[in-house]
């Protein structure tokens, strides 16, 4: 795997299982089977119990983001991702092979015997809720857990890579920061780019000047974009002193 951003694994033949020979698969891992597809044609998704046929892996939509930079997530793994937005932020699962030893990283925990994933319908293609990124192509396809790995590591390098912003470049722009008598409420409470007013949300706020407290207190934040601008200016700024 590329060590850098994560690059996509070579696609390769392979076959694939009716739908509804994985959907039996899926829910066979629960006692009750057909309580499982009472809860899929319900409300489209059920809980099933982990350490039985499959784990799964939390990763951080943050750090699975940087992993694969302006790449699909879907393409990240050749194997069944579930995304979720409505638990500890943008998450993603990925399904993994039971696994007697995780070597992991506490930011993205291994869950296994003891607990309850929520597992979308094969049809649960997109939100709200719990959907697949990846869906199973057949009964037993799951993420090789050295690539969730391997991905991991090589998401949290990308992220220090990005927090590596440094004190003196963060207060010089704090310096171009406009006075917050002159912005909205969004801008204030960092809902909005402090410079060019974009919305943000967890994902796209790249830069976060955390709590300030002059002239008064207010929570500026910044999109990649103007954050990318604003160094170069102030790098610039910072060499013609020299």
């Amino acid at each position: 795997m590329h060590c850098g951003r994560v690059t996509p694994p070579p696609t390769l033949p392979s076959r694939t299982d009716p739908p509804e020979a994985i959907r039996n698969w899926l829910a066979g891992a629960h006692g009750s089977p057909e309580q499982v597809r009472r809860e899929w044609a319900r409300c489209g998704l059920a809980p099933l119990p982990l350490g039985s046929r499959f784990d799964a892996v939390r990763i951080p939509g943050e750090l699975l983001h940087a992993a694969v930079g302006s790449g699909a997530v879907g393409d990240a793994l050749d194997g069944p991702v579930i995304h979720d937005v409505r638990t500890l932020g943008p998450t993603y699962w990925a399904l993994v092979p039971c696994q007697d030893d995780w070597p992991g990283d506490p930011e993205a925990p291994l869950l296994s015997h003891g607990t309850y994933l929520g597992v979308p319908d094969l049809a649960v293609i997109g939100p709200p809720g719990s959907f697949w990124v990846t869906a199973p192509r057949r009964r037993h396809h799951l993420c090789r857990a050295e690539e969730v790995l391997a991905l991991i590591a090589c998401g949290k390098r990308e992220l220090e890579q990005e927090h590596a912003t440094t004190a003196e470049t963060l207060r010089a722009l704090a310096q171009e920061l406009p006075p917050p008598d002159t912005l909205s409420d969004d801008h204030l409470r960092g809902r909005a780019c402090v410079w060019c007013g974009t919305q943000l949300t967890a994902e796209t706020a790249h830069l976060d000047f955390g709590q300030l407290t002059s002239p008064r207190r207010w929570f500026p934040r910044a999109c990649r974009p103007c954050t990318d601008m604003q160094v170069a200016h102030a790098r610039t700024g910072r060499e013609g002193r020299k």
